[in-house]
C-alpha cells in the first residue's frame, strides 16, 4: 500500500549551484553525454551522471536542470540533474513548460532526477524521516565492505543496496532500464549475506513522485528479476519509495509497495 507523503530534509540536487540552469535537451551522443541549449541560446553539453537509458525521461525537447559550470579543467562543463518527464508512463514525446501538478495528484509533466547517485545521497534523509521502520539502526555508514563485497550501507546491523528508479510504465516504477549484471550481482551477495543470517535489504528510490508502486522489468533484464525474487526469497528485505522532486531537490517522500509477481521471462 502506498504511503503518505512525509517532508524530509534532503540534500540539493545541485552541488555547484543553489538553483540548477534549465536547458532544452537535445540528444545524447552517447551514454554519459547530452548535448542541450541554455535559455540564452548557448549550446552546452552536459555529463548525464547514469548509466541506464532513460527511457521515457529524456525526449526531444524536454526541459533539463543543470548543475555547474564546473572548473575549465573538468571535460564537460555542466551535469545533468533532472529531466521533466510527462507522466503516467513511457512517452518520447516533449513536454513542454507548464508547471506540472503535485506529486500523487495526478499524471502530468513531473521532474525526475537523472543522477543515479542523488538517490544514495538521499537516501539517509528517508531513515532519519522513519521512511524505513524496518531499518531501525541508529548508525548509518556509508561505502561499507563486507567480505568481498562493498554495500552502499550499513543501517545499524543491516547491510543495504539502494537502487534508483527512472523508468514508469503507468503508475509503476520499473528497474532497470538497461541489463545491469552488477545490480543482479547485488541480489545475490545480499541473498547469501541473508541465508548467513546477516539482515540485508534493497532499497529502491523513485526518483519522480508520479509512480504508486516498483517492480522489476522482466522485459529489459529478466536476469535480474530472478535474483531480486530469489533475494526476497533468501529474506532481504526488498523496499521501495518515491521522492517529490522540485529544481532544488527532494521536499518529500513516500513508502511504495514493490510487487514481485512471478516472471514468465527467462535469462538468457
Amino acid at each position: 500500500m502506498t504511503g503518505p507523503w512525509i517532508a524530509i530534509d534532503a540534500p540539493r540536487l545541485a552541488t555547484v549551484r543553489r538553483t540548477p540552469l534549465r536547458a532544452t535537451f537535445v540528444e545524447r551522443p552517447h551514454r554519459f553525454a547530452a548535448r542541450c541549449v541554455l535559455r540564452g541560446g548557448h549550446d552546452a553539453v552536459a555529463h548525464v551522471p547514469n548509466p541506464g537509458r532513460l527511457t521515457g525521461v529524456l525526449s526531444p525537447r524536454c526541459q533539463v536542470l543543470l548543475d555547474g559550470p564546473y572548473p575549465p579543467t573538468r571535460a564537460l562543463a555542466y551535469t545533468m540533474v533532472a529531466a521533466r518527464a510527462c507522466g503516467g508512463g513511457l512517452t518520447t514525446r516533449s513536454c513542454g513548460p507548464s508547471r506540472p501538478p503535485a506529486a500523487g495528484r495526478g499524471a502530468g509533466p513531473v521532474w525526475v532526477g537523472t543522477n543515479t547517485i542523488y538517490a544514495n545521497r538521499v537516501f539517509p534523509a528517508l531513515v532519519s524521516a522513519g521512511l524505513f521502520p524496518e531499518l531501525n539502526g541508529t548508525s548509518i555508514r556509508a561505502e561499507v565492505v563486507h567480505g568481498r563485497s562493498r554495500f552502499d550501507f550499513r543501517v545499524g546491523a543491516v547491510m543495504v543496496e539502494v537502487k534508483s528508479v527512472t523508468l514508469a510504465s503507468g503508475a509503476a516504477g520499473r528497474f532497470p532500464d538497461a541489463v545491469s549484471a552488477r545490480a543482479a550481482r547485488h541480489c545475490d551477495e545480499l541473498a547469501a549475506l541473508s541465508a548467513s543470517g546477516h539482515p540485508a535489504a534493497i532499497v529502491f528510490v523513485a526518483q519522480r513522485g508520479d509512480v504508486e508502486s516498483v517492480a522489476p522489468e522482466d522485459e529489459v533484464d529478466p536476469a535480474f528479476g530472478l535474483a531480486l525474487r530469489a533475494a526476497a526469497k533468501a529474506g532481504v528485505m526488498v523496499l521501495a519509495c518515491a521522492l517529490d522532486i522540485i529544481p532544488e531537490g527532494a521536499t518529500r517522500a513516500r513508502r511504495l509497495p514493490v510487487a514481485l509477481p512471478e516472471s514468465n521471462r527467462r535469462a538468457g
